[in-house]
């Protein structure tokens, strides 16, 4: 779930109303663009940095292209989408959610999972050391813990856990519900770091999107060179 972009908007399975840019309504998930799906076919970031290019089936469609964060998704699907993060912060742990970064955590692939397995909202898997795209880093599974019941003050009493925040970049990436999320976390030559999220809003969809997403995550290359 996501706070903070203004292209965001519409409706989620949990139906939680939170605040965008510029003051609007917004839920979780971002709604449908109004467009058509990508012809199956190999694609390039126009905005986002490090420029990803990736390859998608039919079916899928770009929603979001800017400098920190990207999205395609499943033609239409407002609960399931590959997202990705440039450079992202840890989240600030305060009960009111705060739009803010914790500034103590350090920004490496190592040192963001050892964060996010300290959380204690958080279910996490085992890291496992990973490649995507030419760049090294770890992947982790991770989810709400049962009868965690703290929850920020935009969701409507449903547990949740701030996760990434993006600074300047404008958004607050929070873990809700029954959200389920497969992470890469990826090392950037020149410091700091690329996330990959497989992120399904409801969580009983999980295993179907990583089906559906893992051969894009795996066409992945991300340009880092002049």
């Amino acid at each position: 779930m996501i706070r903070g972009l203004s292209t965001l908007a519409a409706t989620v399975a949990l139906a939680l109303a939170v605040t965008a840019c510029g003051g609007t309504a917004a839920s979780a998930a971002p709604s449908a663009s109004g467009g058509k799906p990508l012809p199956a076919g190999t694609y390039t970031s126009l905005a986002f940095t490090p420029a990803v290019t990736y390859t998608v089936p039919d079916g899928w469609e770009k929603v979001t292209d800017s400098a920190a964060y990207f999205q395609v998704r499943p033609y239409g699907s407002e609960v399931a989408g590959l997202h990705l993060f440039s450079s992202p912060l840890a989240a600030l742990q305060d009960a009111a959610c705060t739009s803010a970064p914790d500034l103590t955590v350090g920004k490496t692939s190592s040192e963001l999972v050892a964060w996010i397995r300290a959380r204690p909202g958080l279910v996490v898997s085992n890291p496992a050391m990973t490649t995507v795209g030419g760049l090294p880093g770890v992947s982790i599974d991770i989810g709400i813990k049962d009868g965690w019941a703290e929850s920020c003050p935009f969701a409507g009493g449903n547990p949740t856990v701030p996760l990434f925040n993006g600074g300047d970049a404008g958004y607050h990436w929070i873990v809700v519900g029954n959200e389920r999320l497969r992470l890469y976390l990826l090392d950037l030559p020149g410091g700091g770091t690329v996330v990959v999220d497989i992120d399904a809003f409801d969580g009983t969809l999980i295993d179907q999107l990583i089906g559906q997403a893992l051969p894009i995550v795996k066409s992945m290359t991300f340009k880092t060179g002049s």
